[in-house]
């Protein structure tokens, strides 16, 4: 989580390479699509073999499912009618509670990630 961002203010590629990129450990890349071409960091879409595609592919739904979690509690999707100083708590919460059901009651689901050269 980082954040918060004012919508349309700050596009996904400028908050990855702004905080996000020097999070990531030596060797550790990020799965993105064309537009995160970052040098050594991003692998994008580009695939050499059918199982790195299927790999690739599997490594996005998981990731939606991911996401598809946090969406249940509704946090981006309605107005937060509460004081807006309270609106980064609450969201972190959500975001703690999902991962802690991740990590204990409902696990994604795994998947195979391969270096392809």
């Amino acid at each position: 989580m980082n954040g918060p961002f004012a919508a349309g203010a700050w596009p996904d590629i400028s908050i990855f390479r702004g905080w996000l990129k020097k999070k990531l450990l030596p060797g550790e890349l990020i799965e993105a699509d064309d537009g995160y071409r970052d040098n050594e960091k991003v692998r994008t879409e580009d695939c050499t073999f059918i199982s790195e595609h299927e790999m690739k592919f599997n490594a996005r739904a998981r990731q939606e499912t991911a996401n598809e979690r946090l969406k249940n509690f509704k946090v981006l999707a309605t107005d937060f009618r509460h004081d807006l100083d309270k609106h980064e708590e609450c969201f972190f919460a959500c975001a703690v509670i999902t991962q802690l059901n991740m990590q204990t009651t409902e696990p994604l689901f795994g998947t195979d990630y391969r270096i392809y050269n």
